[in-house]
């Protein structure tokens, strides 16, 4: 059976020098990705080397996994080892993940046990808090030796044992402006087929989140709520009347303030509580004010459970 020296704090804990592709030439991601899983067979012997390139290909093809930008994470669970495997690989012209439309400097190629679905979590969040430090990825790039970059990794940061939200979070995505008008944000709604749309000022700070929801509240009054015969308002048209007023109606009139929000550096039961306690599948991630990232619900259930 194959293991990995996983022990210790520091980030480079889960992977060792020999298992480092330095400043590779190698331009395609598949490619890289057959390479990798090759050099881990080769310093970890005892599991089926084509099964782990299979699965890791297989999952590419359905998600390719980045972590930040310019970072790539393929994963895949395989049988034959007892402990995570990681294969890390640097690049000074980038990868291209062509699928995706991203380009990587810096690979990490994980196989995780089948019997640990927690495994890749806690290793992508100890290199996620390394990845943080500003300037690092391009540190990472230029490193000229496996040594190197196996030390830029034994870096001083401590590893907390709680995945936080910034662990888990992805960018943003579709956000409007606290100076967009209703027209933008029912666009937007539509667009995207999202229930709810952060909405941030010039600064980038998250003032609120524009809702489907609260759109049908502007046009159904509260007191229609509490009547059970409407039949009283079958000439009643709020739908028409916001249509006409859809361009001048600021943002602010269908904020809701009822969403999931958590700090970056929360644990990720507190994303999970916010969900619950909010009855969404959307958690919004702030770093102090500022909007940083999501939690959707299915990727939190992924994280947890299946990764």
């Amino acid at each position: 059976m194959a293991s990995s020296d996983s022990a210790g704090d520091a980030p480079a804990a889960v992977f060792s020098v020999e298992d480092v592709l330095c400043r590779t030439e190698i331009e395609e991601s598949g490619e890289l990705i057959q390479k990798l899983v090759g050099l881990l067979a080769e310093h970890h012997p005892g599991f089926d080397s084509e099964a782990a390139l299979a699965a890791v290909m297989k999952r590419e093809s359905e998600a390719p996994t980045f972590v930040a930008q310019g970072v790539a994470m393929p994963h895949a669970r395989v049988d034959g080892i007892d402990a995570p495997l990681v294969a890390v690989a640097t690049s000074e012209d980038g990868v291209s993940f062509e699928s995706a439309g991203y380009t990587a400097s810096l690979v990490f190629l994980v196989l995780t046990p089948h019997h640990s679905p927690a495994a890749y979590l806690k290793i992508a969040a100890k290199i996620a808090r390394r990845l943080r430090s500003q300037g690092f990825l391009e540190e990472a790039a230029a490193c000229s030796t496996p040594e190197e970059v196996f030390a830029l990794f034994s870096g001083t940061r401590h590893d907390h044992s709680s995945v936080t939200a910034g662990d888990m979070m992805s960018p943003p995505g579709a956000v409007l402006q606290d100076t967009n008008s209703v027209k933008d944000a029912i666009d937007a709604i539509v667009t995207t087929g999202l229930a709810e749309i952060p909405g941030v000022d010039n600064a980038g700070d998250l003032v609120g989140v524009a809702s489907a929801r609260a759109l049908l509240g502007v046009c159904v009054p509260d007191y229609m709520l509490w009547m059970e015969d409407l039949s009283l308002f079958n000439n009643f048209e709020p739908f028409e009347t916001l249509l006409r007023k859809e361009s001048s109606t600021w943002l602010a009139d269908i904020t809701d303030d009822d969403y999931a929000s958590v700090s970056i550096d929360q644990p990720a039961i507190a994303v999970a509580e916010a969900m619950a306690r909010h009855k969404t599948n959307r958690c919004f991630v702030v770093d102090g004010a500022r909007l940083a990232g999501v939690v959707t619900l299915p990727s939190f259930l992924n994280n947890i459970f299946r990764d």
